[in-house]
């Protein structure tokens, strides 16, 4: 099994977004990204997806986007973003997923050895960042929402050096490498990788924390910053 992760796929295939103007590499997205998908993830390989899936503004709108999601290949697990406004709680989303699909929210899943980690993130609380939350309860929230994902997580690894995954969709860190109030968690839970999305412009790119900190290892897998192709997180 070769695990794979792609988020921002800010699909809305019940109601045409043009995401082209935002850029012109976002013209005609999605068949791209199922293209590259189709090249590189095998039936039983594992795609995760950090956040912004669905520009639905309900559940109705949302079944196209699962559809076209569950026909993919490979087995995706799935957790929560900014622009995920249909994603109310987990109770109410579990029941539509296809058989191919997970998702975790402040909440783990293992899947063949992997401890899948999802938790509803916010971006770092700094004054000179214009994605910052306005105020303390949003950090509280996150961080609540990870301590609930990482309990949740010990209790799935069997062994100290299993892999734990976190899907966590803003960057952990500021634009200038500063760490979250989150990172010191990841450290603590024994977490090994962490993937993020969320950005979208080529400097904030080469900018954002990427590789081996410590002992957890980032990865920015937002679509457009991957070229609209799934980047491999593990496996052969």
């Amino acid at each position: 099994m070769t695990v794979w992760a792609i988020s921002d796929l800010h699909l809305s295939l019940a109601r045409p977004d043009g995401r082209e103007r935002y850029g012109d590499r976002w013209r005609d997205h999605v068949p791209r990204i199922e293209a590259e998908w189709r090249a590189v993830v095998g039936r039983d390989d594992l795609v995760l997806l950090p956040g912004d899936l669905s520009m639905a503004r309900n559940h109705r709108e949302l079944q196209p986007d699962l559809r076209w999601l569950d026909q993919l290949p490979g087995r995706k697990v799935l957790a929560p973003g900014n622009h995920d406004g249909w994603w109310n709680s987990l109770a109410k989303i579990r029941p539509m997923l296809r058989p191919s699909l997970k998702a975790v929210d402040g909440t783990a899943e293992l899947v063949d050895g992997l401890v899948i980690a999802g938790a509803r993130s916010t971006a770092v609380p700094r004054v000179d960042d214009p994605d910052a939350p306005e105020d303390e309860k949003a950090v509280a929230k996150a961080l609540a929402s990870l301590e609930a994902a990482l309990t949740a997580a010990a209790l799935l690894r069997s062994r100290p050096d299993q892999p734990l995954i976190l899907l966590w969709h803003f960057p952990p860190f500021d634009a200038f490498g500063r760490p979250g109030p989150w990172i010191e968690r990841f450290a603590r839970h024994g977490v090994t990788h962490c993937l993020y999305g969320h950005l979208h412009m080529e400097s904030q790119w080469s900018a954002a924390v990427q590789g081996l900190r410590g002992r957890v290892r980032y990865q920015c897998v937002a679509a457009d910053a991957v070229g609209f192709r799934p980047i491999r997180v593990a496996g052969a």
